[in-house]
């Protein structure tokens, strides 16, 4: 759970909130689209934000954080600031009147993690404890004093996860509920399962073990909850929150779902590269590419001897058009385990913009039907238990 033990006064385990935002939550702003479905991730209201994208901070002097736990804080930081246009700066009298407020974070040592929701005016606090003192994890409670609220709260969630509320300990349920209403929380994203703002699968269990959450889909087990890293729309979402390229030209068009960043170059989906996404990343060992003929195939390196440890490859089925794009897996061989932990092949069958579905052991059940113009496939494997891996073919029928 990577330390999201409610923390005192909290919501949903880690967020405070001010009266206002509590009201808006709980009554909502009646935003719901055409579809009764909601696609929201950040809070609406500007006030919230933090002017010119800077945002003060300072250690507490009283709850005083260990030097270790300091240094995951500058981490978290600096990814922010890394794909971000976000700036994290120590508060200081001239900073304040740079930025015209005196508004900033504090860090301090508490029982667990634990920060409020965007910027709320005058010192507010972020918790930190040694039992959540990871850089992924402090960059989620950094992720709500810039904006985010919680993915799987989200009135759209039911479409994409289920709540086993027999399984979740007594007097956590409060901490699974949704935005009924359809609460504004700002702009409109798809849903991401993946995203660093998502609860895991087991978190707030009653036995540790079964399952609280569970994706509709299977293959989200080992995605769903990861503290590894930020998603492309958990930066996207947070780069278009604070306008990160409106001082660039506008005649840069990124493809395949890049943005503009906020260094005016296409940031890409991962997997792909190049000046405008249009390419594929080479892999570790040399492996992937493009694959646009009308049928083809593909396999993991050394097929059919084992694959290689440490391996990273990705292939991108791309079609002209809106097509039928149909994968089948003639042999299939990795590493079992339940949530694809190890070895894995992502199959980005939702958006190549999200992280999608991993696959192991036996693999799909049967072939795997897309419809769209372009399929990303992502191959990894850890550093032990070499397997044979696979072999594919796909067809390309426009629509």
């Amino acid at each position: 759970m990577e330390g999201l033990n409610d923390v005192e006064g909290t919501y949903e385990a880690d967020m405070k909130l001010t009266p206002l935002q509590a009201v808006e939550i709980m009554e909502g702003s009646k935003t719901l689209d055409g579809t009764g479905r909601s696609k929201r991730k950040v809070v609406s209201n500007t006030i919230y934000k933090w002017p010119k994208g800077i945002v003060m901070f300072e250690f507490s002097n009283i709850n005083e954080l260990p030097e270790n736990i300091k240094r995951t804080v500058l981490s978290a930081m600096e990814y922010w600031a890394s794909v971000t246009c976000l700036q994290f700066r120590k508060r200081t009298a001239e900073l304040e009147k740079e930025v015209g407020h005196s508004d900033y974070i504090v860090f301090s040592k508490g029982p667990g993690c634990s920060s409020q929701i965007g910027r709320v005016g005058g010192p507010q606090e972020i918790t930190i404890s040694e039992i959540c003192n990871k850089k992924v994890t402090v960059a989620h409670e950094i992720g709500h004093s810039i904006g985010f609220y919680h993915e799987q709260s989200r009135p759209d969630r039911d479409y994409y996860v289920e709540i086993r509320r027999t399984n979740i300990q007594p007097g956590y349920e409060g901490d699974f509920k949704k935005y009924e209403a359809g609460i504004d929380i700002g702009l409109q994203e798809p849903y991401d399962i993946g995203s660093a703002m998502h609860y895991g699968p087991t978190w707030f269990s009653k036995d540790d073990k079964s399952y609280t959450i569970e994706p509709k889909d299977k293959g989200f087990l080992g995605v769903m909850g990861q503290r590894e890293e930020l998603t492309f729309m958990d930066m996207k979402t947070a780069n278009d929150f604070y306008e990160c390229n409106a001082s660039c030209p506008n005649n840069l068009e990124c493809k395949n779902g890049g943005y503009v960043g906020p260094n005016c170059v296409c940031v890409c989906p991962s997997g792909l590269t190049g000046i405008t996404c249009d390419d594929v990343k080479r892999g570790t060992p040399v492996c992937g590419g493009i694959l646009s003929g009308a049928s083809g195939t593909f396999m993991t390196p050394n097929f059919p001897g084992n694959y290689p440890d440490n391996a990273d490859c990705f292939w991108l089925v791309q079609a002209t058009q809106a097509s039928e794009i149909t994968v089948t897996f003639d042999n299939f061989e990795m590493e079992e385990d339940e949530t694809c932990y190890y070895d894995w092949l992502e199959i980005r069958r939702h958006s190549m913009l999200l992280a999608g579905p991993k696959y192991c052991g036996e693999g799909p059940s049967g072939p795997i039907v897309f419809i769209g113009q372009s399929l990303m496939f992502h191959f990894h494997t850890d550093d032990g238990y070499g397997f044979k891996g696979f072999r594919a073919s796909y067809t390309i029928r426009p629509k």
